[in-house]
């Protein structure tokens, strides 16, 4: 008598209505290259203003790390605040397959840059220097590691 009680049972919770009414909600797809562009722009945005060691936000100057947390941190994604630990974020990518969005890597790791386009990243430089474009040719030569976040 509890067998067929017990299937009927099964029966119910394993129908495909009785999944589709206890599923979670399904969560919509990032797209990375809509989420790359937004970083890209928060970091456009940044353009003159002063480093500062240490900094993470326009109103108190940007490092290179800290230029780098504020725009992943503006599309809701956080990642380590210091270069060497965002050396290990994501998966690795070499200089001729950078992209929008991807992080460069110079000084052995310890400087950080944002890739903004097919030629340029952005760079929070040293101190008494501003939040610039540099052209990716310039950096190439010190090329130390490039790192994809996005997919």
């Amino acid at each position: 008598m509890r067998r067929p009680l017990i299937a009927v049972v099964l029966a119910c919770l394993f129908s495909p209505a009785a999944q589709a009414r206890f599923a979670p909600p399904a969560v919509p797809k990032r797209h990375p290259a809509r989420l790359s562009q937004r970083v890209v722009a928060f970091a456009t945005r940044q353009i003159g203003v002063p480093y500062r060691w240490g900094g993470i936000s326009r109103a108190t100057g940007f490092d290179c790390s800290g230029l780098v947390y504020a725009a992943y941190r503006s599309i809701g994604l956080t990642v380590p605040r210091s270069s060497w630990d965002q050396l290990r974020v994501g998966r690795p990518v070499r200089f001729a397959r950078l992209r929008p969005g991807d992080l460069l890597f110079t000084a052995g790791g310890g400087h950080v840059q944002l890739v903004v386009s097919k030629s340029a990243a952005i760079s929070a430089p040293q101190t008494g220097e501003r939040v610039r474009y540099v052209p990716l040719a310039q950096l190439r030569p010190e090329f130390a590691g490039g790192r994809r976040v996005l997919r």
